[in-house]
């Protein structure tokens, strides 16, 4: 009868929490959901990482009230997450294949065709996406973090270095190297493309 008490009077503290959890978080799943994605190019995998990063702050959930500002904060949670999956990744004995992208013929809301373009220019922008997709895959996590953060949500260098806990010069090289190897893999599939021609 005890146990049933406190059961009850526990509850709606638990309850509160979550929805305060929810009310905290909820704005900022999206935009870690994108991070994830870019990070790991697996729908699945960003599922996982945002589940992951979710489950271990609810507990600190003192912590997050007290936090001015807390994507910046959630990001670099779910960073130290990602850098320790891709670690236990390597050094497992047991590696996996990436699957090779499936065409599920469903229509998942995220085309937009512009029905002034002509067959020729609808081509040449699936080409190019096609195009771009790919070198994006053949990057190095670390090289599609930093230009997903810096490039794509727009977070500073500074606000990057805190993020991912590195030194700013390291960034800004790590930046560099990034964009060059993108330009590279563009570069050398263009190139491919044209000798099959």
């Amino acid at each position: 009868m005890a146990i049933m008490v406190l059961q009850k009077r526990d509850r709606p503290s638990h309850a509160n929490a979550a929805a305060e959890f929810d009310h905290l978080l909820r704005p900022h799943v999206p935009a870690l959901y994108r991070a994830a994605f870019r990070w790991t190019g697996a729908v699945d995998r960003a599922e996982d990482l945002v589940q992951e990063l979710l489950v271990r702050l609810f507990p600190k959930l003192d912590e997050l009230r007290r936090l001015d500002r807390i994507r910046p904060w959630a990001l670099r949670v779910m960073y130290r997450i990602f850098v320790d999956q891709v670690r236990r990744e390597r050094s497992s004995p047991v590696q996996f294949v990436a699957d090779a992208p499936a065409d599920s013929g469903e229509d998942d809301g995220q085309e937009y065709i512009d029905p002034s373009a002509g067959p020729a220019e609808l081509m040449e922008r699936e080409l190019t996406q096609e195009r771009v997709l790919a070198a994006w895959e053949s990057l190095g996590e670390e090289h599609r973090v930093v230009l997903s953060m810096h490039d794509i949500e727009d977070y500073s260098l500074p606000e990057l270095s805190q993020i991912m806990d590195v030194p700013l010069g390291t960034l800004k090289s790590r930046l560099h190297r990034a964009r060059a190897r993108l330009r590279e893999l563009l570069a050398s599939e263009r190139n491919s493309r044209l000798a099959r021609v």
